[in-house]
This record gives structure tokens, sequence and C-alpha cells, in this order.
């Protein structure tokens, strides 16, 4: 279109660069906003991969607790039964005479000849072993 003595193509030529410019920055903010959810949906699927991560562990978790108690009730179980056996041992004074017996026999084949054990006798060192282990059971924690 031309109208006489009037030339219209630096205005036609602007309008297009104008809708060129718009025509870019339209394309430019639906790329941004496909970039903006593209990175909305991998940090969703990031959360979920998190929340299944964390679902595992805690399963898991729930696991080993399960077996740690049935250890510690194991081991309750055990400790009850040294104590028992402890007490046997120490607990009372017929037992204590039948232990001290016993670590006597065994001083005995070993045979000290010289030293303390020959001076003083069997006996005085049979009873401070004896002692010597219930003070040391006792300092434990172990009360017999």
């Amino acid at each position: 279109m031309e109208i006489k003595g009037l030339d219209l193509s630096p205005t036609v030529s602007m309008l297009d660069g104008i809708q060129e410019s718009l025509q870019a920055n339209q394309n430019a903010m639906i790329a941004s906003m496909r970039l903006a959810n593209q990175a909305k949906e991998e940090e969703r699927q990031a959360n979920i991969e998190t929340a299944r991560n964390t679902a595992e562990m805690k399963d898991d978790l729930k696991t080993v607790i399960h077996n740690q108690n049935d250890y510690i009730a194991m081991l309750k179980e055990q400790n009850e039964y040294i104590k028992q056996v402890l007490n046997n041992m120490f607990g009372s004074a017929e037992d204590s005479i039948i232990v001290q017996k016993e670590i006597l026999k065994i001083m005995q084949e070993s045979k000290p000849t010289d030293g303390m054990a020959a001076d003083k006798g069997l006996d005085v060192i049979i009873q401070l072993v004896f002692n010597a282990i219930q003070i040391y059971l006792k300092s434990k924690g172990i009360m017999l």
C-alpha cells in the first residue's frame, strides 16, 4: 500500500521488527516456563524417590531394632546365667569352701616349691586369691 508522497516502508519494517521481537520474547518465555516446569518435575521426582528411600530405610531400621532387641534379651539371659554361676560359686560359705578347695587343688598340681607359696602355705594364698576375686567382682558391680 502506497499513498502518494508517503513512504510507509520504514514503518512497516519497524512493525515487522517489533513483531519479531515480540515473537522472540514469547518464545523465550515459553522456553523459560518449559525449563521451570521441567525443574519442578525433576524436584517432584526427587522428592518421590527420597520418600521411597526413607520408607525402605525405616523398614530396615525396624528390622535392625528388632534384631538388636533380640540380641539384648539374649545378653540379659547370659548375664543372668553368669550371675547365678558366680553367686553359686561365691555366695554361700559351703560353695566358697568348695571353690577354695578347687583352687588349692589346681595350685598343688602346679607344685610351687619356693617363694611365698612354700613359706606361708597354700591355704593363705588360696584365701587371698578367693577374697581378691570377690573384691574384683564387687568392684565391677557384681554383688553376690
